[in-house]
């Protein structure tokens, strides 16, 4: 088990259209070992899509996980303090939540566990999907790029014919990323081909 006892606070964000590639994740956290505390932002809790219904994904998230889903900021806040998280996955990551994260806003669930484990010095695991990663969110990528403790899952242009400013992170990489953030590092190769 790679991951065995490890606190990881997993959110989710409205990037809907991968939730089929990262909910598989969390079930993998499990069995390698992870204390999942799952929590979704306040789109994904309430927002029907053609991706699927915002109850059954909260349904699913709890059956993978044991544990309720956090759905509120009042109860993200303790995640950190009285609930010690060893490490936060935002995943999926839209432009919206990032873009929030590198300005230090802290309106959602997901963006107020980021909080909690910054100001303990701790890691924070992006896996990006946004379909402007190259355009207007670009200058907020650099930044987290460059900001201490923040580590992402690698990722790249999912189809830069049709929509060329689109990234995506290879979800798959999921655990290897947390492992690797566990000791300070970044996964590489960061940009992946898809």
């Amino acid at each position: 088990m790679l991951l065995k006892d490890v606190k990881v606070a997993f959110a989710l964000t409205g990037s809907y259209c991968v939730f089929d590639k990262v909910i598989p994740q969390v079930e993998v956290l499990v069995k390698e070992g992870a204390d999942v505390y799952p929590i979704v932002s306040y789109a994904v809790a309430s927002t029907d899509t053609r991706f699927g219904k915002s109850q059954d994904f909260i349904a699913q998230l709890k059956q993978l996980t044991g544990k309720d889903v956090i759905q509120t900021i009042v109860d993200a806040e303790p995640l950190g303090v009285v609930y010690p998280i060893d490490i936060v996955v935002i995943s999926p990551c839209t432009g919206n939540t990032l873009s929030k994260l590198c300005h230090g806003a802290t309106d959602s669930p997901p963006l107020m566990a980021a909080k909690g484990i910054f100001r303990n010095h701790k890691p924070v695991v992006l896996g990006i999907a946004t379909n402007d990663g190259l355009g207007i969110s670009a200058k907020c990528l650099g930044m987290a790029l460059s900001t201490k403790n923040i580590y992402f899952i690698p990722f790249g242009q999912d189809n830069y014919k049709d929509k060329p400013d689109s990234l995506v992170a290879k979800f798959e990489l999921t655990v290897p990323t947390i492992v690797e953030a566990l000791k300070g590092e970044q996964l590489q190769p960061l940009l992946e081909k898809f």
